[in-house]
């Protein structure tokens, strides 16, 4: 199996799999009974009433069919519920889940930080810890199957398993303000490997090139909502920046994060995202080259 969603194809095979048998078996008897009985003097054909074990079969054959998907169905929910997990003798990995407007921040056991881009191991069970911080939000990655609503004041548990590597997309699924259509999230799987040397370096402090990007960035109003873990110490309301060059878009899925994609979004937030809380910083050209630099050396 390979993710949360595969027991629904399972079932779904299953169901379609016993419907095309029903309709192939209806057809069947159809042209049989058109073919074998036909009746060259139309009404003459004797009238059969009261035919009892023919009606206690049509009405207990499906039942029986239906109570039969109905446990199918209950097994199902079950994994699901489990997250789908098939065995794995894998301690499930616990991440918090913060729903904003409009982003989702993900926290990491060991203090990694990421926005809008979540890493998990494959084939290891993941339980996210949804909250929000403002409205309600909702976390849906189709391919990897299950959603579930971010609410203020309370926190939900989403169970997601992937056996193979891959990047999956999501998205908020619930109406959460101006920008929900832009809040989107990318879950990429890799080998575990792979992941816990991602891991290892998202949790190390930033190493961006020193210069005259760090300084304006401290200098410069942006302090006052993001953090650079290491080199620039702030509030953390916005997205924490301590490895933004290692992501792979900005604003939520607005932009790609490349220089120019960078570069548009500090220069003008409000044309690519309207309603978003960051504001249009005032820098000069040159500031803004400097910035964007320093910005796309965090990875």
């Amino acid at each position: 199996m390979t993710s949360s969603l595969e027991p629904i194809v399972v079932l779904s095979l299953v169901v379609g799999i016993i419907a095309v048998v029903i309709f192939a078996g209806v057809l069947v008897a159809l042209l049989v009974f058109t073919i074998r009985y036909r009746d060259p003097h139309p009404g003459s054909a004797p009238q059969i009433h009261g035919h009892r074990a023919l009606e206690v079969a049509w009405t207990a054959a499906p039942l029986a069919l239906l109570a039969i998907i109905f446990a199918l169905s209950l097994v199902t929910l079950g994994q699901i519920g489990q997250g789908a997990t098939f065995g794995s003798l894998e301690p499930p990995l616990r991440i918090s889940v913060v729903g904003h407007q409009w982003w989702f921040e993900f926290r990491y056991p060991g203090g990694a930080v990421t926005a809008n881009e979540v890493h998990i191991p494959a084939g290891i069970p993941i339980e996210l810890d949804l909250s929000s911080a403002d409205v309600i939000h909702d976390l849906w990655v189709p391919e990897l199957g299950a959603k579930s609503d971010v609410v203020p004041g309370q926190q939900n548990v989403l169970r997601l398993f992937t056996a193979r590597p891959g990047t999956f997309s999501g998205a908020c699924a619930e109406f959460c303000g101006l920008e929900h259509a832009w809040m989107r999230v990318l879950v990429v799987a890799q080998p575990r490997g792979d992941f816990d040397r991602w891991l290892a370096a998202q949790a190390a402090p930033g190493s961006g090139q020193a210069g005259r990007g760090l300084d304006v960035l401290r200098s410069a109003v942006c302090s006052a909502c993001h953090v650079v873990q290491g080199q620039v110490t702030g509030a953390s309301i916005g997205p924490d920046l301590t490895h933004i060059g290692s992501r792979a878009t900005l604003a939520g899925g607005v932009l790609a994060n490349t220089a120019d994609g960078m570069r548009a979004w500090i220069g003008d937030p409000q044309r690519y995202k309207p309603g978003a809380l960051m504001p249009k910083v005032p820098l000069s050209a040159a500031d803004l080259d400097a910035v964007v630099a320093y910005l796309e050396s965090l990875k």
